[in-house]
C-alpha cells in the first residue's frame, strides 16, 4: 500500500517524537518507493544510508544501533530480524584510501574502491554486534550468529553462519524440526514462508502444551 500524504508527514515525525523517550522500536516504515509497511518495526536510533535502494519486505525488525547501508542496493526479506549494532555495508573504502592517499577525496572513480549489493533472505536473524559485508547474500530462514563478519560470498537457505569469518557450521531447519515434532500445529505457519516439503518426518503428536526450555 503506498503510503498517504499524512503518512509520510507523520512517520518521520513519530521517529523524532519517539525519541524524547530514548531508543525505542517503532512501527511502521515508508520504503524508499513510497510503499508504507504497517508490519515493519526500526529502532528510533538506526541510520540507514540511501533509504531508496532499500528493498525491505514487509514484518521486518531492526533493532536499535544498527546501520544499514544501502548505497549499492540492499534487500532484507520478509519477517527479517536484526538484532541491536548490527551493521549491514554494500561499499567499502579501506583498500582505496591507502592507495590513493590526499588524492583519494579528489578522484571520483576509485581503483579498488568494493562495492556490492547486500541480500538477506525472508525470515533470517542476524545476531547482536553482527556485521555484513558487500557481496553477501544470505539464503532465507538463516542465522548469522552474535559478533560474527561476513565477508561476501553466497550462503545457502536455511544456513547458520558463525564466527570472523563466518562460516556454515549448521543448518536450522534442524532445530525447526525438533520444535515443530514438539509443537506440530506451527507447521502450517512455518510452511507459509518456507513452502510445503521444506521439512520431512514431522510428528503427528498432539498440540504443544509449553514451550518451557525452548530458546530462539
Amino acid at each position: 500500500m503506498k503510503a498517504s500524504l499524512f503518512r509520510r508527514l507523520w512517520q518521520p515525525l513519530k521517529v523524532l517524537v519517539s525519541r524524547a523517550w530514548g531508543p525505542r522500536s517503532v512501527g511502521g516504515f515508508i520504503r524508499g518507493d513510497g510503499e508504507f509497511l504497517a508490519n515493519t518495526r526500526m529502532g528510533n536510533s538506526t541510520i540507514v544510508f540511501a533509504r531508496e535502494r532499500l528493498m525491505v519486505g514487509d514484518h521486518v525488525f531492526v533493532a536499535d544501533h544498527s546501520v544499514l547501508d544501502a548505497t549499492h542496493g540492499l534487500t532484507i526479506g520478509e519477517g527479517c530480524q536484526l538484532s541491536y549494532f548490527t551493521v549491514v555495508l554494500t561499499h567499502s573504502s579501506h583498500a582505496a584510501i591507502r592507495l590513493y592517499g590526499r588524492s583519494y577525496v579528489k578522484t571520483p572513480e576509485k581503483r579498488f574502491y568494493m562495492n556490492a549489493p547486500v541480500e538477506i533472505g525472508a525470515y533470517s536473524f542476524v545476531g547482536v554486534h553482527s556485521t555484513i559485508l558487500p557481496g553477501t547474500r544470505i539464503g532465507r530462514g538463516s542465522i548469522v550468529t552474535a559478533h560474527s563478519m561476513v565477508k561476501g560470498g553466497v550462503y545457502p537457505d536455511f544456513s547458520i553462519l558463525k564466527g570472523n569469518p563466518a562460516k556454515v557450521v549448521g543448518d536450522t531447519r534442524t532445530t525447526d524440526a525438533r520444535l515443530l515434532e514438539e509443537c506440530p500445529e506451527l507447521l502450517v505457519h512455518y510452511e507459509q514462508w518456507a513452502g510445503r516439503g521444506a521439512l520431512a518426518g514431522i510428528s503427528e503428536a498432539g498440540p504443544c502444551a509449553s514451550t518451557k526450555g525452548v530458546q530462539a
